[in-house]
């Protein structure tokens, strides 16, 4: 049964905020200690600012919830942010012993960098140490950003095969989202790469909040989600428009070990077995990129056929060196439809909008 407050007619908040009339919250991360749900709560409060963005940030409350029953038990505001600007709760990641908390601490033009605290694991209400960019300190003041790239407002940080995976989205509402990578927490973070660029099939409509959701992997992909929104009025017409998207992205996009790692994992007697993963963007309106890897050089063709079967074209056949392959082909002069694209007996198939 759904959670809720108050009546259908007259509903409450889940979660009241502190200043009813002028605050509410933005929920971050959170997760499960001892019986108890403990989130994180970005708590905003109306300004003078512009039609639809007259809103700032003014503090994090860290909320605590019975569980299952999801009782609200009390709240309590970090006092971390009056000490050091950091908006904490982006992420939470358990790894070795500590739970490590992600956040971001604006700067000029509302642009955020991305910081980093931890805590020994089972209490998030425990002091709390701070990377200061060459250890931990308990000095919340010596707090300093992890990476040189900027983040976005909402960013996901998560591990996977041993590696560290940072995912944030171009700044400020821009189409592009990029993946970093690291072998510890706190970084050094590399290998900036664009994973993907959302689609934007409507006047004024914009994308923000890429999120990573490692839970849901299913064939060495990536669940991302990002949202839409654009013209308020137009939401009203239009349920396209204000809505989330859910995308699978191959990991070895993000990191060419990632595909490498599985190939040994699941076909250890088949070194030169060649991987071929979904195009992305799926559906496609004209470019896609279609990633593909192995483990010894090899000829590989990339062919297209459509649903009956019958070829209707080959992309490239050459000599490929071993590791991850990525290759952009372009579909705009073919009409809208299925097809399918196939390497060896690898077939996937492909939405042409």
């Amino acid at each position: 049964m759904a959670k809720f407050n108050g009546t259908f007619d007259a509903p409450m908040d889940f979660i009241p905020p502190p200043l009813p009339d002028s605050s509410w919250f933005w929920p971050e991360h959170g997760m499960l200690e001892n019986d108890t749900l403990k989130l994180f709560m970005s708590e905003f409060i109306t300004n003078n600012g512009p039609p639809g963005w007259n809103f700032e940030f003014h503090n994090t409350y860290l909320v605590y919830m019975s569980y299952p029953e999801l009782e609200l038990l009390f709240m309590e505001v970090l006092p971390y942010h009056d000490l050091n600007g950091v908006m904490y709760g982006n992420q939470l990641l358990a790894d070795g012993g500590y739970t490590y908390i992600y956040g971001r601490r604006d700067g000029p033009n509302n642009v955020a960098n991305a910081h980093l605290a931890r805590v020994a694991s089972g209490n998030l209400s425990a002091p709390w140490e701070f990377y200061n960019g060459s250890g931990w300190s308990t000095d919340a003041t010596t707090s300093a950003w992890i990476t040189f790239q900027q983040v976005s407002q909402q960013y996901a940080a998560f591990k996977h095969q041993g590696k560290y995976v940072m995912l944030t989205q171009q700044i400020w509402l821009g189409t592009k989202i990029y993946t970093l990578t690291a072998d510890a927490p706190e970084g050094p973070w590399e290998n900036f790469t664009e994973i993907y660029s959302t689609p934007l099939p409507f006047p004024d409509m914009f994308t923000y909040n890429a999120w990573a959701h490692p839970q849901f992997n299913e064939q060495d992909e990536l669940l991302v989600s990002y949202n839409s929104n654009g013209d308020f009025w137009q939401i009203f017409n239009n349920v396209e428009l204000y809505r989330p998207t859910f995308i699978r992205v191959p990991f070895e996009m993000i990191d060419s070990s990632f595909i490498l790692n599985s190939i040994s994992q699941q076909n250890p007697g088949k070194k030169e077995e060649v991987v071929l993963h979904q195009n992305i963007p799926n559906p496609v309106l004209n470019k896609t990129t279609v990633a593909l890897s192995l483990l010894k050089e090899q000829f590989v063709s990339l062919e297209l056929y459509n649903p009956q079967g019958i070829r209707i074209t080959s992309f490239f056949n050459r000599e490929l060196n071993p590791g991850t392959h990525k290759v952009t082909i372009d579909l705009d002069a073919f009409p809208a439809g299925m097809y399918f694209f196939r390497v060896d007996n690898h077939v996937k198939k492909l939405i042409k909008l």
